[in-house]
């Protein structure tokens, strides 16, 4: 599959104006605004009332937006959360095929309310006249953070056309699971590889990172984020979750093929018959490196005219 580049989803509590202001600076591919388990309920209204500005904001930095909802609240969190400039929504702790369908119906409804269509690439202007498709909805991209649910991943992709990505959730799915006694789930390994073989099967991205047992993950620092990330490109995903702004630089550098990676490739390319496997890997690595080159010099652009 060949969609938008998202090497960094920064996962941001709405409610928090210090981390949104540092998201709004970070580079990352993607913001994901956080209305569930970073926003205490007594900050919800808060979170909520944030959103429409934030979108904007996000946006004119160069980064596509996504909201994580609380499935629990999801009518309200969606009600606050489809404004133009949105791409899509996180849904976390799906465990049926009717969370997922009762998602796609509230995103309907409202975006024919409010008149919302995914917006274009960012750096690109869509034209008034260009027609309106169903590769416009509002995405959805499923958090699979709970035994059940990845054991029912199939059905949860198939439930709506809106499904464009899927992520585990590990720190959930050590809870749901139970972890080892060093805190870590034996099972993860083979739970990584099997999202990214039933991904490319159903043709949405694979998002995660490869991270150590001893990192700390979502919020780990620079040399395990950026190991976690080459490491998580080589097994097949396309971009990871962070929660901290400094891990934005580490996702993007190592999801994004090395000088050397596409050296190499170029080489492969030019001794081996087109037809050959080795080929069609290096021609995707060459194609993939200038799809992340492209997205670099479209955020600076947007940046730079934000600035001017």
């Amino acid at each position: 599959m060949r969609g938008s580049v998202r090497r960094s989803w920064l996962i941001v509590p709405a409610h928090d104006n210090d981390r949104l202001a540092e998201a709004a600076s970070s580079s990352a591919d993607v913001v994901v605004l956080d209305l569930q388990d970073t926003v205490h309920d007594s900050r919800k209204h808060e979170a909520r009332d944030n959103i429409r500005d934030a979108i904007s904001d996000m946006r004119d930095a160069g980064s596509e937006v996504f909201v994580r909802v609380d499935i629990e609240l999801i009518y309200a969190d969606l009600v606050a959360s489809v404004w133009r400039g949105l791409t899509g929504i996180v849904l976390p702790g799906v465990t049926n095929v009717e969370q997922v369908m009762d998602a796609d119906s509230i995103l309907t409804d409202l975006e024919s309310q409010r008149g919302v269509v995914k917006p274009p690439p960012v750096g690109d202007v869509r034209e008034a006249d260009d027609p309106r498709g169903p590769e416009q909805a509002l995405e959805i991209h499923l958090s699979l953070d709970t035994g059940r649910g990845n054991w029912d991943a199939q059905q949860l992709i198939k439930a709506s056309n809106r499904v464009k990505s899927i992520s585990l959730g590990r720190a959930d799915l050590v809870m749901d699971l139970r972890g080892e006694p060093s805190g870590d789930l034996h099972q993860m390994e083979y739970l990584m590889q099997r999202l990214i073989v039933i991904a490319n099967a159903l043709n949405v991205e694979p998002v995660g990172a490869w991270w150590r047992a001893t990192s700390r993950g979502l919020v780990a620092g620079y040399d395990d984020t950026l190991q976690a990330a080459i490491d998580g490109r080589m097994a097949g995903f396309r971009g990871g979750l962070c929660m901290r702004a400094r891990q934005v630089k580490p996702l993007n550098t190592g999801y994004t093929p090395s000088a050397d990676e596409v050296s190499h490739a170029e080489e492969v390319i030019t001794r081996e018959p087109t037809y050959s496997p080795m080929s069609g890997i290096a021609s995707d690595l060459i194609a993939w490196s200038e799809e992340c080159q492209n997205r670099n010099r479209s955020k600076s652009i947007v940046t730079a005219q934000r600035n001017q």
